[in-house]
C-alpha cells in the first residue's frame, strides 16, 4: 500500500455542503468495487480461455455463493446502520460495543455456512440441471470458494462496520491489494503457469480465497487495535441479549432481503440453463458488465446509508432528506449515461468475453443491449434502499429489492420466454422491466416520509462496555432541544 492505514476523519458528515460530503465518501467505494468488478472481468476474460463450460460453470455457481453470503452480509447492515447513527449522536462506546457484537455473532455464523456449504454444495448445484462438464466443475468451484468464507466474511464485516463510522478510505486500501493480488493470481492457478499447477475453474477460487484471507486477517486486526478508530473488543464478544435482538431485528430483513434476491437469481439461472450452455454464458457475461455499470449506484448507495445514518442519530432529518435525493438524482443520470454508451456498443463489448463463440457472442450482445435501458431506475432503486437502511428500515428495503427479482423479474422470465414470440429475448425484457418498477416504486415511497426515525433511541444503553454512558432518547425533530448523554444539545437543522 502507498501510505500507511491511518484513522480517518469523519467530520462534515452532518454539517457543511452535502454534495463534497458524499462525493468524499462515495468515491472510494465505487473505485473499490470497479477493483471488485475488474478481477471478476479478468476472472472471466481467464475462464473465457477455457471455453464457454468454464463460464457457464462460475454463472451457475455465483446465485448460490451469493445466497450464502447473504445470510451473514445482512447482519453486518445492522452493524452500518447502528453504528453510523451512535457516531452521529456521539455515543462511541456504543458503536464500539454493537461493532463487536456484530463480529462475534457472524463470525461464528461463517464458520457454520462454510461446513454447510462444503457437503451441499453438489446437492445445490445439481438441482439447477446445467449440462455434466458444467456441473463437474461448478461443484469443485464451490466446494473451494465455501473453504474460504470466514476470510470473506471477516473483510465484509470489516468493511460495514468501518464504513457505519464514516471512513470508505481504509477498506479501499485494503481492498487495492486484496484485489490486485488476485488478479495476478488468477491466470497462474487457472492455466499452471511457471511452478503452479494447473488447476483450471478451481483456480479462480483459490486465488479469491488466498487474497481475501489476507484482507481479512489484517481488517481484524486493525479493529481490535482501534487504530482507525472503531475498537473491537474481546471481552464484548460474548452475545448479549439485549444487543443482538436490536442486531437481528435489523439485520433479519437485510439478511432476508439478500437470501430472497439470491433466490431469484438461482431461479432466474435455472431458466436460462433451460435454453443451453451458450445462452447460460451469455447471461453471466451481461451480469459481469452490468456490476461495472451499477457501480456508481452502488458508491452512492452505501454513501447514502452511512450519512442518513450519521444525520438521523445527530437528528438532522432534513438533511439526511436532502442527502438522498441527491444521491438518487446522481445515480440516475450517470447510469442512463453509461446505459446510452452500452446500448451502442454492445456487440463489441460482448466480444471481450467470449472470443469466437459466435452463438453466445449474439446473446450477450442482445442482452446487454436490452437491459440497458433500465440502468438509470436500478441506480434509483439502489440509493433509496440505501437510505432505508441508514435509517435502520431494512424491511422496507428488503421489500422493494425482492419485488424487483422475485415479483418482476423471474415471473416475467418465466412468461416472456415461454410463452411469447420473444423466446430468449423475453429473459432480457423481464430484468429491465423490472428494474425499471423496481425503481419507481422505491423513489414513489420514499416521498411519503415513513422512514425518518432513529432505531437508537430504543436502547440508549446497551451491554457492559456502554453502561458509562447515560444518554435519554425523547423523540424531537430538527431545531428542537434534546438530552443526550447527560448534556442539553440543540440542533438548529442543516447546516
Amino acid at each position: 500500500m502507498a501510505q500507511p492505514l491511518k484513522s480517518a476523519k469523519t467530520e462534515g458528515l452532518t454539517d457543511g455542503p452535502i454534495l463534497p460530503a458524499l462525493l468524499k465518501l462515495s468515491w472510494p467505494i465505487v473505485f473499490s468495487n470497479l477493483l471488485q468488478t475488474a478481477y471478476n472481468v479478468a476472472d472471466t476474460f481467464w475462464l473465457g480461455r477455457l471455453g464457454d463450460h468454464a463460464v457457464a460453470a462460475v454463472s451457475v455457481s455465483f446465485p448460490i455463493i451469493f445466497l450464502f453470503i447473504s445470510l451473514g452480509a445482512g447482519l453486518t447492515i445492522a452493524g452500518t446502520a447502528l453504528v453510523a447513527q451512535y457516531i452521529g449522536a456521539g455515543r462511541r462506546k456504543q458503536a464500539n460495543y454493537v461493532a463487536s457484537q456484530v463480529v462475534g455473532f457472524v463470525g461464528g455464523l461463517a464458520v457454520l455456512l462454510s461446513i454447510l456449504g462444503y457437503f451441499l454444495s453438489a446437492r445445490i448445484v445439481g438441482l439447477l440441471g446445467p449440462e455434466p462438464e458444467v456441473y463437474a466443475e461448478a461443484v469443485v468451484y464451490l466446494r473451494t470458494w465455501f473453504i474460504g468464507i470466514p476470510f470473506i466474511f471477516g473483510f465484509f464485516m470489516f468493511q460495514a462496520l468501518i464504513k457505519g463510522y464514516g471512513d470508505t478510505i481504509n477498506p479501499m486500501k485494503i481492498m487495492v491489494a486484496a484485489v490486485v493480488l488476485n488478479i495476478l493470481l488468477d491466470p497462474f492457478l487457472i492455466f499452471g503457469w511457471g511452478f503452479f499447477p494447473e488447476m483450471g475453474v478451481q483456480g479462480a477460487a483459490v486465488a479469491t480465497v488466498f487474497s481475501r484471507g489476507l484482507a481479512s486477517v489484517l481488517s481484524l486486526v486493525l479493529l481490535f487495535k482501534g487504530s482507525l478508530g472503531l475498537k473491537v473488543s474481546f471481552s464484548d464478544l460474548k452475545p448479549d441479549p439485549v444487543t443482538m435482538k436490536t442486531v437481528i431485528n435489523i439485520g433479519l430483513p437485510a439478511a432476508a432481503e439478500n437470501s430472497m434476491k439470491a433466490i431469484g437469481i438461482t431461479a432466474m439461472t435455472g431458466i436460462v440453463a433451460y435454453f443451453g450452455t451458450p445462452t447460460l454464458a451469455a447471461f453471466g457475461v451481461g451480469n459481469r458488465l452490468s456490476s461495472v455499470v451499477f457501480l456508481p449506484s452502488l458508491g452512492l448507495a452505501q454513501a447514502t446509508t452511512t450519512m442518513v445514518g450519521q444525520n438521523l442519530g445527530a437528528r438532522k432529518e432534513s438533511r439526511a432528506e436532502k442527502t438522498a435525493y441527491l444521491s438518487s438524482g446522481m445515480a440516475f443520470v450517470v447510469l442512463s449515461l453509461f446505459g446510452v454508451f452500452t446500448h451502442l456498443f454492445s456487440g463489441p463489448i460482448a466480444a471481450i468475453f467470449l472470443p469466437g463463440e459466435e452463438q453466445a457472442l449474439a446473446l450477450a450482445s442482445r442482452y446487454i443491449s436490452v437491459v440497458a435501458f433500465s440502468y438509470g431506475f436500478l441506480g434509483v432503486l439502489n440509493v433509496k434502499n440505501g437510505a432505508f437502511r441508514g435509517a435502520g428500515q431494512t424491511l422496507t428495503a428488503m421489500v422493494f429489492a425482492v419485488l424487483s427479482l422475485l415479483g418482476l423479474r423471474v415471473p416475467l422470465a418465466y412468461f416472456l420466454s415461454l410463452y411469447t414470440p420473444l423466446g430468449v429475448d423475453g429473459l432480457w425484457w423481464a430484468v429491465g422491466i423490472g428494474n425499471m418498477i423496481g425503481g419507481a416504486l422505491a423513489f414513489w415511497w420514499f416521498t411519503l416520509d415513513r422512514w425518518k426515525q432513529r432505531i437508537i433511541e430504543e436502547k440508549p444503553e446497551m451491554g457492559p462496555s456502554a453502561r458509562a454512558e447515560s444518554a435519554v432518547a425523547v423523540p424531537e425533530r430538527d431545531g428542537e432541544s434534546y438530552q443526550e448523554e447527560g448534556a442539553v444539545v440543540h440542533r438548529g437543522g442543516d447546516s
